[in-house]
């Protein structure tokens, strides 16, 4: 009997996740990809399409509109009849525009009183939604036939994504282009001026046209934290812990009630961040001067009511001034992670009917259910994006190293079962970055991306070197980057890297191995980097890095101690590079100790 494999690209993704400016616009750009898809899923099993990706065992309520279940913009599906394929075609397009639509009004509502409708109309029915579908037969009954039908569908889809629509845009002369992408003009009203809709937010010199007023005002103004309120997170645990500053922090929070109540700074109504639900600017007094500015151009407030405002900002600073007392308060830095799975093109290659393609999707759908979970509710981060096996988190600096491991743990766990015909099953790479928060999100996001490629490619010319790996990279501002990269099932170490990092960060964070010993292995490895008698550098290096060890004012236990001595001797050999790689390892973890609740 002849099937058609059927598969749907819904787009752009550019437009709807890379372009953003704010936490708050990427996270709700992936919601409304996710939310078009999952409208085109639906079309095509309510068109009598039996659906291959995305799966589960609950497909009529997983693909109702706001459910959490997360749809990739890339959907496969399986039909008995090519001329219901045809006609399911244009209705999946049809589902993904309608969807995209009703997010344009729904944004528009909020708005009409800060845009130009003219530009707002013609933007939105200028096709925004990008979709290309194909289709190609095969036996169900044939097992070889299944995977050419993939292989075929998969290039007829890249063959019609080069043969792009170039319509030609109608640019309007003297209108901005959007700062997120330049790709469309502002539909704002006033470009000059901020615009202090509960729903937009707009700062001064923000320009943005349909697509990012749709993402802005579809997130609100509340219930997502920004990049400061996820770095500042592990200081406030911390003082949480001590009676003096977890009295401070209500203070403060009683505070910022009544600047919330007049729009200054916004809440956020999200429980993991019950502790202090504000913005996380206000503990950040460089920050004021730009608030309380935006609150005058606002023309809302008298002088008089101007004078409280600034009064309670004043009080705040006083009350940030004790906390940092309390516990040093460094510069606003937080995690950015990003995580693949690996040869999922093999495993995928080595289903052999679409049964069996459904049982995989399951397992890669419950992943992503299980990626939200980990990320926001078990380590106080964000998850942007979770899809398949892509996942994109904020997260704070602290959190990090474990909630890698517990999304590589998770994604691990898939395999386990029914999957004895796939000989090399997928594992996941994890890169996470480092910065500061007041970097450019996009930047931010690069720099997650080259550390995932860094986990991917590894750091030598050794092809079983490759993927199942964790990298972190360290951008600080005003330094250089440094890394530090291992595979998470590395035998070549008497701890994973996971567990090493962890047992460093914890070491400084109770002082019991001084900061300046990461520092001197650097000066070590300067002086045997000129050394070229391979034969006798070894001994002497692992024995100098022992001594300046023992050298040092160390409060290890005598286990402890003794694991650091054996890694010691087995990690220090063949060049000056692995004493570099251990201080990398070292400095990376007074990071992550530093910010330790």
């Amino acid at each position: 009997m002849t099937s058609y494999l059927f598969q749907a690209s819904v787009g752009p993704v550019q437009d709807f996740i890379n372009s953003a400016r704010r936490a708050r616009d990427l996270r709700f750009g992936s919601v409304m990809l996710s939310e078009i898809s999952k409208a085109v899923a639906r079309a095509i099993k309510e068109s009598g399409g039996k659906l291959i990706f995305p799966y589960s065992d609950n497909l009529d309520s997983d693909l109702k509109c706001e459910s959490e279940f997360n749809v990739a913009n890339v959907i496969l599906a399986e039909y008995n009849d090519e001329e219901i394929v045809k006609t399911a075609s244009f209705t999946a397009k049809s589902a993904a525009e309608n969807q995209w639509l009703s997010f344009a009004e729904e944004a528009y509502k909020k708005l009409k009183d800060n845009v130009n409708k003219e530009l707002w109309e013609y933007q939105k029915n200028k096709g925004v939604i990008e979709f290309y579908s194909a289709w190609y037969p095969f036996d169900a009954s044939d097992e070889v036939s299944y995977k050419e039908a993939r292989q075929k569908v998969k290039r007829l889809i890249d063959a019609r994504k080069n043969l792009r629509d170039f319509e030609q845009w109608d640019g309007k002369r003297g209108v901005p282009k959007s700062s997120l992408d330049g790709l469309r003009e502002s539909v704002l009203k006033d470009n000059k001026k901020p615009v202090f809709n509960k729903s937009l937010n707009k700062k001064e010199g923000e320009y943005l046209d349909l697509v990012g007023c749709v993402k802005r005002s579809s997130g609100g103004r509340t219930s997502f934290p920004s990049v400061v309120r996820i770095a500042v997170d592990p200081w406030l645990r911390w003082l949480a812990e001590d009676n003096d500053g977890l009295n401070l922090i209500e203070e403060v929070k009683s505070l910022c009630g009544t600047l919330d109540e007049e729009n200054i700074i916004s809440r956020v109504e999200n429980k993991v961040y019950g502790l202090f639900p504000y913005e996380g600017s206000i503990l950040l007094p460089g920050r004021y001067k730009e608030l309380l500015d935006e609150a005058e151009e606002t023309g809302k407030y008298d002088s008089h009511e101007l004078s409280e405002i600034k009064a309670i900002f004043k009080k705040i600073e006083e009350k940030v001034s004790g906390m940092k007392k309390i516990r040093q308060f460094k510069d606003p830095y937080l995690a950015i992670l990003a995580a693949d799975g690996d040869k999922m093109g093999k495993a995928i290659s080595e289903l052999k009917t679409p049964e069996q393609h459904r049982k995989f999707s399951k397992k890669l759908s419950s992943f992503a259910q299980s990626a939200h979970k980990i990320v926001d509710e078990n380590n106080y981060g964000v998850c942007i994006y979770s899809g398949g096996d892509d996942v994109l988190a904020l997260l704070p600096v602290d959190k990090a190293v474990q909630c890698a491991r517990a999304l590589y743990d998770s994604f691990a766990s898939l395999w386990k079962e029914g999957f004895e015909d796939i000989r090399e099953k997928p594992t996941l790479s994890v890169g996470i970055a480092i910065v500061h928060a007041l970097e450019d999100l996009e930047l931010m996001r690069g720099f997650a991306q080259e550390a995932e490629k860094l986990a991917k490619k590894g750091r030598k010319d050794d092809k079983s070197d490759e993927r199942n790996a964790l990298a972190i990279t360290v951008r600080a501002r005003g330094n250089a980057e440094i890394s530090v990269r291992e595979r998470w099932n590395s035998v070549q170490t008497l701890k994973p890297i996971h567990e090493r990092l962890q047992f460093w960060s914890e070491c400084y964070a109770k002082k019991e191995i001084p900061v300046r010993f990461a520092y001197e292995l650097l000066e070590i490895a300067n002086f045997y980097k000129k050394w070229s008698n391979k034969d006798t550098v070894n001994d002497a290096m692992s024995e100098d890095v022992l001594r300046a060890f023992m050298r040092k004012s160390i409060k290890l236990a005598k286990d402890e101690k003794k694991f650091v001595e054996e890694h010691i001797k087995s990690q220090i050999k063949d060049s000056y590079e692995s004493i570099i790689e251990l201080s990398n390892e070292l400095i990376i973890a007074q990071w992550l100790g530093g910010y330790q609740a």
